[in-house]
């Protein structure tokens, strides 16, 4: 029996969603045979688009059958979510061997009673990169970096965190966010088309691509993706 169907909203990413129905992960929805199209044209789990529909399947329970006056102990791994993270500077070099502090919660950190888990500390690699397990609840997450690899030193930037809300790479807004985040400045709202083709022109003049400016080039927006870090973008999504 097919489920119902149910439209991603902001922030509303598989995981979420996952959780929110009772499943312990996302693959048993983006693995349905109904959401065979989702899962062609998205090919990421976790950036699907706003407006995507999902059709979530029936949850059927797990029967465990146990011999009579025994004592049978069941474990359920809680899934958590890697945040991979690689920082540069204005002009995209590495912001290398820096002290760092990740707090993450699953509400706003502006509120006066935040639900925050505990700090990661640490020092940022070579490629300025950093990855931190977070839970499922995570919304949103604060980053402070400091000017060298001492937890003393002067911090530089502190960057506000949005867990979730990244949409698909074949998508203006999923190409908007991504070439901001590397530098191109892409423009803040759909209104912004000029400033969007401007940016994948010299995205593409820098990666060796034809500057076309357009969005819907599955090479382009696949490479974005690819840069950006999204370890399952490839060149079979239409």
């Amino acid at each position: 029996m097919t489920g119902k169907p149910q439209k991603v909203k902001a922030g509303g990413q598989l995981f979420r969603i996952a959780k929110e129905q009772g499943f312990r992960t996302g693959k048993p929805i983006f693995d349905a045979p109904e959401n065979a199209e989702v899962k062609r044209t998205r090919v990421n789990p976790n950036t699907l688009a706003v407006g995507d529909v999902l059709v979530i399947p029936l949850l059927e329970p797990k029967v465990q059958s146990a011999a009579t006056n025994q004592t049978l102990v069941l474990a359920l791994d809680a899934d958590e979510l890697l945040l991979n993270l690689t920082l540069q500077d204005e002009a995209r070099k590495p912001l290398a061997n820096r002290a760092f502090r990740l707090v993450v919660g699953s509400r706003s950190l502006t509120r006066a009673t935040p639900d925050l888990d505990p700090p990661t500390d640490g020092v940022t690699d070579a490629k300025g990169g950093l990855s931190a397990e977070i839970n499922q609840n995570t919304g949103e997450g604060e980053l402070t970096l400091r000017a060298t690899s001492d937890p003393a030193s002067t911090i530089v930037s502190v960057i506000r965190l949005l867990v979730g809300f990244l949409d698909a790479p074949n998508t203006e807004d999923g190409q908007r966010t991504r070439l901001n985040n590397m530098g191109y400045f892409a423009g803040f709202s759909a209104n912004d088309t000029s400033q969007l083709k401007w940016a994948i022109e010299e995205f593409q003049a820098d990666h060796g691509i034809k500057p076309t400016g357009r969005n819907d080039d599955r090479v382009t927006f696949n490479r974005i993706g690819h840069e950006h870090g999204d370890l399952l973008a490839n060149e079979t999504v239409p």
